[in-house]
Order: structure tokens, then C-alpha cells, then sequence
């Protein structure tokens, strides 16, 4: 494989969207569609390379269609930042907040790897707790709010309920893992969470391998 065939510049073709897929495989653990072992440090991505790839294609071309830049990004659940790298890789966000209790292992390298070349302040910490929330509150409002930290149903609806307002005009907030039957409190926040709000809803799911993990799309009206 050419090392080019990986350089990106855009997804605006089929074959752009399937190269980058393949690459996503080369970070993914076999389980999730890649070809990667699982080591228990968290080297590698826990997303599948086809949903992970639809929602880069997705989050693209409504920038274009709102003609307008995703600028303010948070990211409620930072592990070793490999996800923070790729989503930064394709918008270069102007200011990046991320927040982790870092209790699970993951590698220390990929972790000071990425923090680099990115404007990311990072806070340690529970993502429901109040004070957290408050300091993050400073930053607001964001474009983009990736939810994958605790995954347990009572933290998953708070992190849901609070950080969707946090939102600005024609934001989006995603959820990971609405459908991965490893963590049944997501969906079940996630379907929750659609009754009770006036927002737009969109999922984006690949149901064909081991893990099944689902992306919830939050988009404000």
C-alpha cells in the first residue's frame, strides 16, 4: 500500500470515502471491522471504520451546506486521543476542549503523541461532575460535542442533557455507542433522551461485525 493512498484532502468521491476507511482499518481492532489485535492499552480505535467514515463524510458536507466551518470542538471522553487526532486531522478546529477521568489503561506514547500540534486544553476529570461542567461551560458554546466517556446509563443522560446545551447555532452533538450491546446504558440514554428534547435526530450504524457501536447525531434546530 502507498503511503499517499492515505493522505487526504477531502471526501468529495467513493473511492476518497473507501481510502479512508481502509485506513481506519489499519487503526481499528479486529473486532470492530480492522486489523488490529486488541492489547489492552488502547493503541488502536474502537469505532468501525465505515460508520467512523460516514460521520467525517456526514460533518463535511454540512459545513458546506451551512457554509460554515466547525471552529469549537469538545470532546467529553478524551482516552489516549487518537479520535481528537483524526477528527482534527479533517476540520483543524481553532480550540480544542477535551475531558477524561483517565482511569482506563491506554498507552502513555499514544496519549503524549496526541496532544500535540493542536490548540487542546485538556481537563482531568468526571465529565458529570458540576464543577467540570462549569469550567467547560467557559469555553461554550462549541460546534461539536463528541459524547464517549462513562458509559453507564445515570453519567451517559447527564452528559446528554448538559452538554447538549452547549450547542451553538446549527451545532451537533454525537453520541458513540448508541447501539453496542457491551453498553445497553447508552441506548438506553439515547432513547431517552430523543423523547424528552426538541432537537433533530440521525443515526449512523454498520451492524457487521463482533462489536456493534452506532453513532446518535444531535442537531440543532
Amino acid at each position: 500500500m502507498v503511503v499517499k493512498n492515505f493522505v487526504f484532502n477531502d471526501l468529495k468521491t467513493k473511492k476518497e470515502k473507501n481510502d479512508l476507511i481502509e485506513f481506519l482499518r489499519y487503526q481499528t481492532n479486529v473486532e470492530f471491522g480492522g486489523y488490529r489485535m486488541f492489547d489492552g492499552t488502547r493503541t488502536h480505535l474502537m469505532h468501525t471504520p465505515e460508520e467512523l467514515s460516514d460521520l467525517i463524510s456526514f460533518l463535511k458536507n454540512n459545513e458546506k451546506s451551512k457554509k460554515r466551518k466547525l471552529e469549537n470542538f469538545l470532546e467529553v471522553g478524551y482516552s489516549s486521543g487518537k479520535t481528537n487526532t483524526i477528527f482534527n486531522k479533517f476540520f483543524n478546529f481553532k480550540q480544542i476542549i477535551a475531558i477524561d477521568d483517565f482511569t482506563a489503561e491506554m498507552s502513555s506514547t499514544d496519549l503524549l503523541v496526541n496532544l500535540k500540534r493542536k490548540n487542546l486544553t485538556l481537563i482531568c476529570g468526571d465529565s458529570y461532575k458540576t464543577k467540570n461542567q462549569k469550567i467547560i461551560k467557559k469555553f461554550a458554546p462549541f460546534d461539536l460535542i463528541f459524547v464517549d466517556a462513562s458509559h453507564e446509563y445515570q453519567n451517559v443522560i447527564k452528559d446528554l442533557n448538559n452538554y447538549s446545551n452547549l450547542l451553538s447555532n446549527d451545532g451537533i452533538l454525537v453520541a458513540h455507542d448508541i447501539h453496542s450491546l457491551e453498553y445497553p446504558g447508552v441506548n438506553k440514554a439515547w432513547n431517552e433522551f430523543k423523547k424528552i428534547n426538541n432537537f433533530s435526530f440521525k443515526e449512523i450504524s454498520f451492524k457487521k461485525y463482533f462489536f456493534s457501536c452506532g453513532y446518535g447525531l444531535v442537531l440543532k434546530k
